[in-house]
């Protein structure tokens, strides 16, 4: 008689929105690393800057676990970080800059190139909305360590595995080839999306703010019966994990920034 030891499970551990939010990083990670062994993967959905104040130093904690880590550490491009690489390659994209709250990474880096962009924002005026006038981008981006600078630029669209897709935003439910799919798509998502998905993966995503909030006001991911399974909590001070293939849920303390 032959004896075969069972192949062990491999997780995957996906984390939501981060947003600058460092208390509520740290206090996830010291959840769900003791959960985790090589063989596993663990994978950021994106939107790791802006909003919140400790952008470089989340952005530290993420290379460092890619570095150390006995697991494999997937990072995806969230809209956030598309737009701020926007105005990396074209001083005169200015989507990041005025719509994203992009002072508070701006900040976190240096203060003087804060200081900067915004008298220089102020003195262009409506010419930055018309796209006529550049912005000196580059006292911030100067200001970023390569390393950081190589994380950003070398983030992925999505990760795919086990039956599990990993995007930032959501996909085009009118496209079934996940080749197919536009980039746009995995970090926005699309109008019926989550709700008309209905493919036989499980499709985890951020980006939508779609928490549920119980009597208590406590956000829970979207869990739908469609398999999308949305984990975009942070604006309520909480970050989430979701684990894969069980879809246990780990969240951090509340840390309101």
């Amino acid at each position: 008689m032959r004896w075969f030891r069972k192949k062990k499970t491999t997780n995957l551990f996906a984390i939501g929105d981060i947003h600058g939010n460092v208390r509520a990083l740290n206090d996830l990670l010291e959840k769900i690393l003791p959960q985790m062994s090589s063989g596993d993967t663990l994978v950021f959905l994106g939107d790791y800057i802006d909003r919140g104040p400790n952008v470089r130093e989340c952005i530290d904690r993420i290379i460092d676990l890619k570095k150390r880590s006995p697991f494999s550490v997937v990072t995806l491009r969230g809209n956030h970080e598309d737009w701020m690489m926007e105005s990396y390659r074209d001083p005169t994209r200015h989507f990041w800059f005025l719509g994203m709250e992009a002072l508070d990474t701006i900040a976190s880096y240096s203060e003087q190139a804060a200081e900067v962009l915004t008298r220089e924002a102020e003195r262009s005026g409506t010419n930055l909305v018309d796209g006529k006038s550049p912005l000196p981008y580059n006292v911030f981006f100067d200001s970023v360590p390569s390393e950081h600078l190589h994380f950003f630029l070398s983030l992925r669209h999505y990760h795919h595995a086990n039956r599990v897709l990993c995007v930032h935003g959501g996909l085009d439910t009118n496209v079934k080839r996940l080749a197919a799919q536009h980039p746009q798509a995995f970090m926005w998502g699309s109008e019926d999306f989550p709700d008309e998905y209905s493919g036989k993966d499980y499709v985890v995503y951020g980006h939508h703010r779609n928490a549920i909030l119980d009597a208590q006001g406590w956000p829970h991911p979207n869990l739908k019966a469609n398999r999308t399974c949305g984990i975009d909590t942070i604006s309520q001070g909480v970050l989430t994990a979701i684990r894969f293939p069980g879809r246990e849920v780990f969240q951090s303390r509340r840390f309101e920034e």
